[in-house]
């Protein structure tokens, strides 16, 4: 038998900081560094998945929501608009900033199940 999953996805914000690339889940103000926007990522799936399991099996999920700060939504919306702009109309898309949809890490459904058992 399959076991079912959860999955949720969150708003992921990459901007270069000085010689660093961050991502930030925006909806969590969880952060990941790295070289590149791939190691950047990478770092924060990790730290996803870190979060989300540890609040899932203490049994407060709802721990890990905590809105980033309204800066971070305002460059995320801007990168999202200049990807938008930029395929539509055939440039080359904005280096300095990435904005996407990822899922969350999955969770096996009985971890969530037996959560704050």
């Amino acid at each position: 038998m399959m076991e079912q999953t959860s999955t949720f996805r969150v708003s992921i914000l990459g901007y270069r900081e000085d010689d660093t690339w961050v991502s930030i889940a925006l909806e969590m103000d969880i952060r990941g560094y790295g070289e590149t926007p791939e190691a950047a990522r990478q770092d924060l799936l990790e730290m996803l998945s870190a979060q989300v399991s540890y609040a899932v099996q203490s049994g407060h999920p709802e721990s890990v929501w905590k809105r980033a700060a309204n800066e971070y939504w305002r460059m995320f919306e801007d990168a999202r608009r200049s990807e938008f702009v930029a395929q539509v109309s055939g440039m080359l898309r904005p280096l300095d900033r990435t904005a996407e949809m990822i899922p969350l890490p999955e969770i096996p459904q009985r971890q969530w199940a037996g959560a704050g058992a």
